[in-house]
């Protein structure tokens, strides 16, 4: 009996025993025994893999053999602890295996006494090379946050809306002007707020805060600084999550958008006073475009009014050129107010009203306006084009260009000193080869146009003239453009001026 009981006892002895060595082998950490002097006695196969080298082949050397040369001093420090001192020993070290390879490792060691003998020291090592480099990616990635926080000035914001702490970050305290300490409240955080913008932002939350939107929040608003008293305009964006159907918490951001907004309200100042400037431009061209258009007929009002009352000074003894006199002021003074009527019209519309028209009709009706004035010291010969087909154009716009284009050439002979009637301005109407038009041509005898002032013929309020107001050709190129078709010069310089339109053909 006594002998079954002592095998039954080795049985279980040898069982642990088997236990202890197939833990100690399968561990995931690795296990080392280490001499007094420092070389390898036992070594599990983690912590043969962790040394990258067959065990057979560890054993019995130097364990400081696979120790990084940057951890050598470390390494001889601890190692000395866990030889003069009791008790577990931490730290960390790179080992470097035979192929090269460095791992980072935990490590934990104790001494090994009997009958208070030191016998050697008991290591254990841990891998933790996978920790470490999740660590410093999380560390990079954090750095990188705090570089995109720092350049783009942004302040973030996490609260928890059932009553929880709102964690505020140093950028949002900034703008705010809270201590980076001080405890706040959701009070405190709208009490900041300008007045004026509560509401606003009060809105945005409640729709953010509704399960039944998409927990969206943005707002704009104004911020009084506790601190300096300066105001902030700021931008806050954020997410709500809910939990069973509750509204428990709002992470976002907020940035401080004064710059921008004082830039934005600076364009915006400075666009209405272009805006105001554009106005006042436009109204002085069309104030100077209405002097234009009347300032020929009130001429000739003006001489036949003359005219009628030096009759009646001298005693009226031809009362038909008295007629006369009266009857063509009141045909200019109506001329003058179909003119201002048909400019107002213009300007004021987008397009232009058209009919059929026999040109040269058109043409010889315009030219009786030309007698008085200016040109009455000229001739005007017309070269009609017989059976030229009709135009699809406005009628008294043409005329009004036929007019302005036989006036201008009159008063560029009259400043050359050029006079007489022998003198002649020739207008000519005739169909385009190339085109289906039909194109009308004032050809005067003066000095003409040179280079630079061709180029700059049609620009308003440009004029040779020393009277002039510089808008006669550039009403005239929009009123036959606004019928479908084209006005230009031939400078000829020295050999009179030409200018021509076309018109189309009614279809």
């Amino acid at each position: 009996m006594q002998n079954e009981a002592l095998h039954e006892a080795q049985v279980v002895l040898e069982e642990s025993r088997d236990r202890y060595v197939d833990l100690f082998e399968m561990a995931p950490i690795g296990y080392l025994t280490l001499s007094v002097s420092g070389m390898i006695d036992e070594v599990n196969l983690s912590g043969a893999r962790l040394l990258n080298e067959p065990r057979q082949t560890l054993l019995h050397k130097r364990f400081a053999h696979y120790v990084v040369p940057a951890d050598l001093n470390a390494w001889h420090t601890f190692w000395q602890q866990a030889l003069q001192h009791d008790g577990r020993h931490r730290g960390e070290i790179d080992l470097k295996g035979k192929d090269g390879t460095e791992t980072t490792v935990r490590l934990q060691c104790s001494a090994i006494r009997s009958t208070g003998r030191l016998m050697g020291v008991r290591l254990m090592l841990t891998d933790i090379s996978d920790l470490k480099k999740a660590l410093a990616d999380t560390q990079t990635r954090e750095d990188r946050l705090q570089l995109a926080k720092a350049a783009s000035g942004l302040g973030l914001f996490d609260d928890q809306l059932l009553g929880g702490p709102h964690l505020l970050d140093d950028r949002f305290r900034e703008i705010w002007g809270f201590t980076p300490k001080q405890p706040i409240s959701f009070h405190d955080i709208v009490a900041a707020i300008h007045p004026d913008d509560r509401h606003g932002m009060q809105t945005a939350l409640a729709r953010a805060v509704n399960p039944r939107g998409d927990g969206r929040y943005f707002a704009r608003y104004r911020v009084i600084n506790q601190i300096s008293g300066a105001t902030h305009f700021v931008a806050a964006v954020g997410r709500v999550y809910f939990s069973n159907g509750q509204a428990v918490r709002m992470i976002g951001t907020v940035k401080d958008i004064t710059e921008h907004t004082q830039l934005e309200q600076e364009v915006q100042a400075r666009r209405s006073a272009m805006d105001l400037l554009a106005r006042q431009q436009v109204a002085s061209h069309t104030a100077a475009a209405i002097a234009h258009e009347i300032n020929q007929p009130l001429t000739s009002v003006s001489a036949f009014s003359e005219a009628a009352l030096h009759m009646l000074q001298e005693g009226v003894t031809q009362p038909q050129k008295l007629t006369r006199a009266l009857e063509g002021a009141v045909q200019q003074a109506q001329r003058a107010g179909h003119a201002l009527h048909e400019l107002l019209e213009f300007l004021h519309r987008s397009e232009t009203t058209t009919e059929r028209l026999d040109l040269n009709q058109v043409v010889a009706q315009a030219l009786t306006l030309t007698h008085e004035g200016s040109c009455s010291g000229f001739t005007v010969v017309f070269e009609q084009a017989p059976a030229l087909p009709p135009v699809q154009a406005n009628r008294l716009q043409v005329q009004k260009v036929v007019v302005n284009l036989v006036h201008n050439a009159c008063e560029a002979m009259h400043s050359a000193g050029i006079t007489g009637a022998a003198v002649k301005i020739r207008v000519a109407v005739h169909p385009m080869s190339d085109i289906p038009m039909a194109q009308v041509s004032v050809v005067d005898s003066g000095p003409g146009f040179n280079t630079d002032d061709a180029k700059r013929a049609f620009t308003p309020f440009f004029t040779t003239k020393s009277n002039g107001i510089g808008l006669g050709l550039a009403i005239s190129r929009a009123l036959i453009e606004a019928n479908g078709g084209q006005l230009w010069l031939d400078p000829a310089p020295g050999a009179g001026a030409a200018l021509h339109f076309s018109l189309p053909f009614a279809s």
